[in-house]
């Protein structure tokens, strides 16, 4: 049980590395302040690494949910700004502790919700505090539209064929400044300049997709080309000699152009989508500026490539989707691990049924140089592996044992914990961002400023990967749940399974493959099939 008289103390530092009001001088504080008013028994909370910009911390959120257990009657802090620099994160604070009786103290402000003025007081001061954040945001964002109106590299990882480079001179002012560039990598951008040229001579991202398999020409990282990277190289004005009528195209299409283009160098686009990899702004929010790296494409063929690119949009490939195959997803080759999609042989005159195929995607994709796993006859495999699933279904004991050891390799995972670790990896990046955003807006020093905004882009690119990985593993969690609620379904119903499956639809048939199923590989050249249970191998 917790005393009457319990306080939580709760501590906030930015940066780990800053002196002054360090966390264990925060807690010292206000232990002392509690002491002087009669309060000994304390609960500490305290973050380091985090912005007060939201409330998104571990123990200020452990704190929340101790608030609601009542473990004390009063929350103290250091200063307020401490506890948040947003205004209705820290107004709901107050309204949530005013329901449950708990008072708040500020020492540094000598504010105390006990009393009326306090609290007003205390709301006056925390409009100033978010004030004064949103004016260290805007002069930040001021600061890079500046560097970018200047074709400066702001960071991230450059595009095919250049690295950054940083660059520095010595002011007026005896002041050094510094600025990065993009430097050429001569074997990267003759794949670009092969990239442009395969282009327009096929007139197609499938056909040069289709080349660059079939050569084994992979992009600088060392992977294949895929029609989604082929299209990033093409559309970007980072290669063109940019002169009038590029920048007439691109104004045209609502976008900002910084500077005068003299048919030599490239441009550097800024702004084009939310964040890193987010949506696309609409083209008016976006910047392109002149920049002093100097392009290889001319600009009439860079046009003829947009334009290309824009009429090959309203063409409508053929897509590998079914509403008959029972196993797009799930199945793969066996000959190299690709993904095999649906390809629909002619209609029979006979049934005036169409015929289709699972085929290999590499094969496919590299026009079947890569490749030479023979189609399989969809029909034939769905209805086969259909028949081997009713096999195993009379020996009920089988498919059960199968079902239940995947069960409780669901209910053993440690996905939580990796879950929560990643969370809290993010939540410390993004209060080192935040802390670093603020320093850049109060340095006067551009080499300082292009450090920190490398450090920015370092962890907004970490954090990029962190939000993949969380959103991968919340998205496996609600798969499990629902691999877990078609187990017991399919548990329920084994003793029907042959007349369930045979008056089932196709999209019932999948969800029952699939809860059984996790990958089936074929080879179409020895017609050998092998199935992986949930949690198991069947051949």
């Amino acid at each position: 049980m917790y005393s009457l008289k319990t306080a939580a103390i709760y501590a906030r530092k930015s940066k780990q590395t800053e002196t002054g009001d360090s966390i264990e001088n925060q807690i010292k504080i206000c232990s002392n302040y509690l002491q002087n008013i009669g309060i000994e028994n304390t609960l500490i909370y305290k973050d380091e690494g985090f912005s007060g910009k939201n409330t998104v911390r571990p123990e200020f959120l452990k704190m929340l949910k101790d608030v609601k257990q009542k473990k004390f009657t009063t929350i103290i802090s250091y200063r307020l700004d401490r506890i948040s620099r947003n205004v209705s994160d820290f107004s709901k604070l107050i309204t949530d502790l005013e329901e449950l009786n708990i008072s708040f103290i500020s020492v540094v402000e000598q504010f105390d919700t006990s009393n009326a003025m306090g609290k007003a007081m205390m709301y006056i001061c925390s409009v100033f505090s978010q004030l004064e954040r949103e004016t260290i945001t805007q002069r930040v964002k001021d600061n890079m539209y500046g560097l970018a109106e200047n074709g400066y590299w702001l960071g991230g990882e450059p595009p095919t064929g250049f690295k950054s480079q940083h660059e520095s001179f010595v002011d007026a002012s005896s002041n050094t400044r510094a600025f990065s560039i993009l430097s050429p990598i001569d074997n990267e951008l003759a794949l670009v300049k092969l990239v442009y040229t395969e282009y327009l001579n096929r007139g197609s991202l499938s056909q040069v997709e289709k080349y660059m398999l079939s050569n084994n020409i992979k992009t600088k990282n060392e992977k294949d080309w895929s029609k989604g990277t082929l299209r990033s190289v093409l559309s970007s004005p980072a290669y063109v000699r940019a002169d009038d009528t590029t920048v007439d195209y691109l104004k045209n299409l609502g976008i900002t152009i910084y500077g005068l283009p003299d048919k030599i160098h490239g441009l550097l686009n800024y702004r084009r989508r939310i964040g890193k990899s987010g949506k696309f702004r609409s083209p008016d929010k976006w910047i392109y500026a002149m920049s002093s790296h100097e392009g290889i494409i001319d600009a009439d063929i860079w046009l003829r490539v947009q334009l290309q690119l824009e009429k090959n949009k309203t063409k409508s490939p053929a897509l590998g989707t079914s509403h008959t195959a029972l196993l797009s997803g799930i199945i793969r080759c066996e000959k190299c691990n690709s993904f095999m999609k649906i390809a629909y042989a002619k209609e029979s005159l006979n049934s005036g049924q169409k015929t289709f195929y699972y085929k290999c995607s590499l094969k496919h994709n590299s026009g079947k140089t890569r490749c030479d796993n023979k189609n399989v006859n969809g029909v034939d495999l769905d209805r086969m592996l259909l028949n081997k699933l009713k096999e195993i279904a009379l020996d009920k004991t089988i498919l059960i044992r199968e079902l239940e050891k995947y069960k409780s390799e669901l209910h053993s995972s440690s996905k939580d914990i990796i879950f929560k670790d990643l969370q809290q990896t993010f939540n410390k990046n993004t209060g080192m961002i935040n802390n670093l955003i603020n320093n850049v807006a109060l340095t006067n020093n551009t080499d300082t400023a292009s450090t920190l905004l490398n450090r920015i882009t370092s962890l907004k690119s970490e954090n990029i990967e962190l939000e993949n990985s969380i959103e991968k593993l919340r998205k496996e969690t609600e798969s499990q749940d629902d691999t877990m609620g078609n187990c017991n379904i399919i548990l329920e119903r084994l003793k029907n399974f042959s007349d369930l499956v045979d008056h089932s639809t196709v999209v019932e048939k999948r969800k029952y493959i699939n809860s059984i199923i996790n990958t089936i590989s074929v080879n179409g050249n020895t017609g050998k099939v092998h199935i992986k249970f949930k949690g198991s191998e069947r051949k």
